[in-house]
């Protein structure tokens, strides 16, 4: 019956703590880079055709290749999200795109550009993004979780110590 009584106020407490620990601000996409320095970063940048779009990625045949081990030809499958929100990417089939990547990932500030499009125009979304705060996700950060744990502990040596004492027939 103590354990189950401690227990339950250790749980309590920890729950406690990550409720009312303060949010972290989270912020959308932020495109903070120039071209270069994106094209810096970038481990492979190609120009080419989309041939696929899913939710998950998409899947670019290759023109040409400005840096990276890709040819000519090959096919690319990079992860991307499809929310410019979350700095993913609307790429369309059909279109051709200059695609910055790493890590076989790219996104809206990774360095995307329509080549069919102007060259002097940025895509909208690219030129206005900038970082902008949105609703705060809830993330407690170490010492939250650790004062905690020291407030379950206190607060089951408390329970504990309460209930010897009444067992003892102490008022």
């Amino acid at each position: 019956m103590r354990l189950r009584a401690l227990l339950v106020v250790a749980l309590a407490a920890v729950g406690l703590v990550v409720v009312v620990s303060p949010a972290e601000p989270v912020w959308a996409c932020s495109c903070a880079l120039s071209t270069t320095e994106r094209d810096e970063r970038a481990d492979s940048i190609v120009v080419g055709t989309v041939s696929q779009v899913t939710d998950r990625g998409v899947r670019i045949t290759v023109d040409s290749v400005e840096k990276g081990g890709a040819e000519v030809g090959d096919t690319l499958g990079l992860k991307v999200s499809r929310s410019e929100e979350s700095c993913g990417y609307g790429f369309r089939v059909g279109a051709r795109y200059r695609v910055n990547s790493s890590a076989g990932a790219t996104g809206l500030c990774a360095g995307v550009r329509e080549i069919s499009a102007p060259a002097l125009a940025a895509t909208p979304s690219t030129a206005s993004a900038e970082r902008t705060q949105v609703a705060g996700r809830h993330v407690p950060g170490p010492w939250w979780i650790v004062g905690g744990a020291a407030v379950a502990v206190l607060a089951a040596g408390l329970v504990v110590a309460a209930r010897r004492r009444a067992g003892r027939g102490h008022p």
